[in-house]
């Protein structure tokens, strides 16, 4: 929540894969990078809330709301001032102290559909 990206990917493994639903193609370490920087600079108090948290057998599963204020360019879009709170879950696999891979599910629209207030707020 503090912005350091580069701290949040030392916990992945250079090699881990982020299947997110709907999306047809795994992400790698560099796309989350890219990705989590245009979130960053898109979005003012941008923050993710650890809504549950559980987990064993080197396993963890994560149920998180992201909420932020669209301030900037993001996806094609213009800022719109708008507020957004996005749910997702995701299960992630640990070796030893990394993430190896991570399966991230949840409504991947509903951050553009808020965005463009095509859906109630």
């Amino acid at each position: 929540n503090d912005g350091d990206i580069e701290a949040y990917l030392s916990r992945f493994a250079p090699d881990c894969l982020r299947w997110v639903s709907g999306l047809g193609v795994a992400l790698t370490v560099p796309d989350i990078r890219e990705n989590l920087g245009q979130l960053f600079a898109a979005f003012d108090e941008l923050h993710l809330d650890e809504d549950l948290l559980f987990g064993g057998d080197g396993h963890v599963c994560a149920r998180w709301t992201l909420r932020g204020v669209h301030t900037g360019e993001y996806g094609g879009l213009a800022p719109t001032g708008r507020e957004i709170a996005v749910d997702t879950c995701e299960v992630y696999t640990f070796t030893g102290d990394k993430v190896t891979e991570c399966y991230v599910y949840g409504e991947t629209m509903s951050l553009f559909n808020q965005l463009s207030g095509s859906v109630d707020e």
